[in-house]
């Protein structure tokens, strides 16, 4: 049993760089949904945005009923990509186009965050949902009100 704490999606949208840091910076890895290109049997797979990112990679899950979490819906030749939470994938993900605006930039999509081998940090970015699960009441007011000028959460 989790709590789950909803996000303003705008706020993430609108406050890509603060959030983005924040969330890796307290993660372990963070996962993507990315749809691979052709050949489809290639391994590694390839995928937008898949060279930016390839250095951080820490697992590719091929099939469906392997990914993290099961609240996704899956189109064609969809996979789930798991990356290490770093300093140096923060700072990739921080010069890519907006995350959160998956759809409009052909990125990687509903970016998760985990922590202790457990969902932390959740968005379905066709739908514009984010959540917090079991989140404490700083990290609840960072998220939740955009307070992105607080230092002490960092």
């Amino acid at each position: 049993m989790f709590d789950k704490t909803y996000v303003n999606y705008q706020n993430l949208i609108d406050n890509r760089l603060p959030m983005l840091k924040y969330l890796i910076d307290n993660s372990d890895f963070f996962s993507v949904i990315v749809t691979i290109k052709k050949p489809y049997s290639q391994y590694p797979p390839v995928f937008n945005y898949d060279m930016d990112l390839r250095p951080f990679v820490i697992k590719y899950i091929l099939e469906k009923q392997d990914w993290l979490e099961d609240f996704f819906g899956r189109e064609k030749h969809q996979i789930m990509v798991i990356y290490r939470c770093c300093k140096e994938s923060r700072n990739r993900l921080l010069q890519m186009p907006n995350i959160f605006l998956a759809g409009e930039n052909d990125m990687p999509e509903n970016i998760c965050f985990y922590r202790n081998n457990k969902l932390w940090f959740g968005t379905v970015s066709h739908e514009n949902i984010a959540f917090l699960v079991n989140g404490s009441p700083n990290e609840i007011a960072f998220l939740t009100q955009g307070n992105t000028g607080d230092d002490s959460l960092r």
